[in-house]
């Protein structure tokens, strides 16, 4: 006889063929109006979208509060224009873009996205991505809360940007970053801080665009800690870069703050950038800069970072009344040795030292030719210091000749490589969302109407050493195993799951934290289930009854009230996030995976029905684990001094609250920031290493973590945020962890307030 949970088994896996089903696999055109629900069901079609389907918006204004996910591969947005379909973000109240695509073959076109609390349009770790007569705008002041990114494709191949607009970014309109094969093209950048910014990148052509009030016009940038060093042929050609003299309204702590206001075109720590047959007019400051990253004066704890530029050229560009007044730090530190009126080109200098390296091309540093009247100095970084500049010692050089030869050979240019065509194919995972039960009960994994949570037969619940922080709600945590089957011991990550295993998390909480007998309200249920080789992961809602709990693929939003221990009612919006958002947390190289029940969290007593037990012998004693050794390594409690040191219990509550993230296969891999609980280079997981695109979110700090000073590191400063675009986790909370911020307050007050190397801790 089969049971009811075999039976659901067997009906999840039941994937019907595209001939059978067409209408299932076929692609699709979806029309989308403005309405009061858009976000969901915008959010819902875009969770069971298949591969081809376009999403298309008419003409009108449509008022979204939270970030739209995109995870499958080959999805188009469209709309009837740019200034016909406005996506507007003005009353976001969670997540840090405006839009978030991690799929192949993603296309976005003929829209505008305004006023997002974070970026605009952020494009994850995709091949083929293109963004066509895109308006990208925050349409208020220009302020350091505004959005860091407009257009921020990043990790990305294959990368299409034309005929687009940015407008208003704290940081970059239109920003490339570690990334390959890159053109930009025909777009217009203004009021920004920097225009188009070309990071860590290789092989980028950026072409007939118009750069103008920004603070920087064009930027071609290398920076230390990232995963994709060594950015390097970029070509600059047939833009215009006119009169960028707008405040830089960047927040401190940014690379781009220390970028001068009235900067044309900046090349930092590139190599073999070619600037060519442009327009560089009335950049007060200068018209085009190249500089080693060692101006900024930030500290570089990345040993493999070349912070030198190799191989630029400037050559046939109209170049023309730049440096009328200049500002900012280079400003003020220049201006005692050039003068009130800075040449059109600057350059720092800095060389890298021969005996450093082998590559013959370390000595092309730079080169200038047929720029026509345009002016130079090489301001000499190294050597500029008071003294010098005191005793005579000091002098700027004029000097073209040294620049003259040789001229390095044209770089080639960029070829994109023709997209995939959409195949219809009966992806699993999509196929799991579009047959996934209703309603909770369905599952089976309850008694009754499951209101008092109590397991069903085969049903196990567990506990976690250290668990996320989800705005102080109770969890109550269940796995359920197929009947013969085993997971299987693992000492990192998540157990090895068996084939049909499912886990479901439920969130509550209590009318009355004075009194427990009053009970719990019921928000909502997520089931993560294994299909074959892979995850998928859904949420279930509870109705106001407490009988039953529906299905929400695109999430939800509800207002909820409990009395706390004080007697003060305290009330707060409560977010379900959508199938795709579950992504953000649970994605490791765009595979979903629990997050959960490892190990070393697991390993601790829970009271079972039969009497207390350790969780990995209870597992393995029902026959439901194999290969568990006799001794297993136990994560700390975080919030419990007896479990371990200060150091390890910070460390744990990074661990699970960040570093599925925040690690070299999580969705924030492109920070560099590693806060797995097993990283132990300091330097990897935040000390004295500086933000990257972190906007706003720095805090006006420069480095993730100030040893003695948590009140200047940004760690901490996200870690207390309620603003969405700044708070971390920006998923699953929107209260403040207290007791955990206390405790990376504490951790980073002890830490000594000299730089230290991992292997001296």
């Amino acid at each position: 006889m089969i049971r009811f949970h075999q039976w659901l088994w067997l009906y999840v896996l039941a994937i019907p063929t595209f001939a059978q089903t067409p209408d299932r696999l076929q692609p699709q055109v979806y029309r989308i109006e403005p309405s009061d629900d858009v976000q969901f069901r915008l959010q819902d079609l875009l969770v069971k979208a298949v591969p081809g389907d376009v999403i298309e918006f008419s003409s009108g204004r449509f008022e979204l509060n939270r970030q739209i996910d995109i995870a499958t591969d080959n999805i188009t947005l469209r709309g009837q224009g740019a200034e016909q379909t406005i996506l507007s973000f003005r009353g976001q109240q969670s997540g840090g873009q405006g839009i978030e695509a991690t799929g192949n073959n993603f296309v976005v076109e003929k829209l505008a996205v305004e006023d997002t609390a974070g970026n605009a349009i952020k494009v994850n770790g995709s091949k083929n991505v293109t963004f066509r007569e895109v308006r990208v705008e925050w349409t208020g002041d220009a302020k350091s809360s505004n959005g860091a990114y407009g257009l921020y494709p990043v990790q990305c191949e294959n990368v299409l940007i034309e005929a687009c607009v940015a407008k208003g970014a704290s940081d970059s309109g239109i920003y490339v970053g570690q990334s390959r094969r890159v053109i930009v093209r025909n777009c217009r950048a203004e009021r920004n801080v920097a225009g188009i910014e070309i990071e860590n990148t290789v092989d980028a052509d950026v072409y007939d665009n118009v750069a103008t009030n920004n603070a920087g016009g064009l930027l071609v940038f290398d920076l230390p800690g990232l995963q994709l060093k060594a950015g390097q042929r970029v070509r600059l050609f047939r833009n215009k870069v006119n009169a960028n003299n707008h405040k830089n309204f960047a927040a401190e702590g940014n690379i781009v703050a220390m970028v001068p206001s009235g900067t044309g075109v900046m090349v930092l720590a590139t190599d073999q950038v070619e600037i060519f047959d442009n327009e560089i007019m009335d950049n007060q400051t200068s018209n085009i800069s190249v500089v080693s990253y060692l101006i900024s004066s930030k500290k570089v704890k990345d040993p493999d970072y070349d912070p030198y530029c190799k191989t630029v050229s400037i050559h046939d560009n109209q170049i023309s009344g730049g440096g009328q007044k200049p500002s900012g730090l280079v400003g003020k530190m220049l201006m005692p040795v050039l003068g009130a009126t800075f040449p059109d080109i600057l350059f720092d200098g800095m060389t890298q030292p021969i005996e450093r390296t082998d590559n013959p091309v370390a000595a092309e540093k730079l080169a200038i030719w047929n720029n026509g009247d345009a002016t130079f100095a090489n301001f000499k970084l190294a050597e500029l210091n008071p003294t010098a500049i005191l005793t005579g010692k000091y002098k700027a050089s004029r000097d073209l000749t040294p620049h003259s030869q040789p001229r390095p050979v044209a770089l080639p240019a960029v070829a994109l490589l023709p997209h995939e065509a959409p195949v219809p194919t009966a992806d699993p995972t999509i196929m799991a969302y579009r047959s996934a039960p209703e309603r909770l009960s369905e599952w089976g994994f309850f008694e009754g109407n499951g209101a008092s949570q109590t397991p069903a037969a085969g049903v196990v619940p567990y506990d976690l050493n250290t668990p996320l922080f989800s705005d102080y709600t109770s969890k109550y945590r269940f796995i359920r195993i197929p009947p013969g089957s085993q997971a299987r011991f693992t000492d990192s990550g998540v157990l090895d799951f068996p084939d049909g295993t499912v886990i479901a998390k439920t969130f509550a909480y209590p009318h009355d934290e004075r009194d427990p007998s009053q009970g719990e309200r019921l928000l909502e249920t997520r089931i993560e289930l294994r299909q074959g080789d892979a995850w998928v992961g859904y949420a279930y809602q509870w109705n106001q009854e407490q009988t039953d709990a529906t299905l929400l693929l695109g999430g939800g939003e509800m207002e909820v009230a409990w009395i706390r221990k004080d007697g003060q009612t305290f009330t707060h919006r409560y977010e379900i996030p959508n199938a795709n958002q579950c992504l953000n947390c649970h994605s490791q190289d765009k595979a979903f995976v629990p997050l959960g029940p490892t190990a070393r969290n697991l390993n601790r007593s829970f009271q079972f029905a039969d009497g207390h037990a350790n969780q990995l012998s209870h597992l393995a004693k029902i026959g439901q684990l194999m290969d568990l050794p006799d001794q297993v390594e136990t994560f700390p409690v975080a919030d419990d001094s007896a479990t371990g040191s200060l150091h390890d219990r910070a460390k744990a509550w990074l661990d699970v609250n960040c570093a599925h993230c925040h690690s070299p296969h999580g969705t924030a891999r492109t920070s560099g920031l590693d806060l797995r609980f097993d990283q132990t280079d300091p330097s990897k997981y935040g000390v004295w290493k500086s933000p990257v695109a972190a906007g706003h979110g720095s805090g006006g700090h420069d480095y993730d973590i100030v040893p003695g000073k948590p009140d200047k590191s940004i760690l901490l400063f996200r870690i207390e945020a309620t603003d969405p675009s700044v708070r971390m986790p920006n998923v699953a909370r929107t209260l403040v962890p207290t007791e955990a911020a206390d405790l990376i307050r504490e951790w980073i007050a002890s830490m000594p307030t000299q730089p230290k190397e991992a292997s001296e801790r």
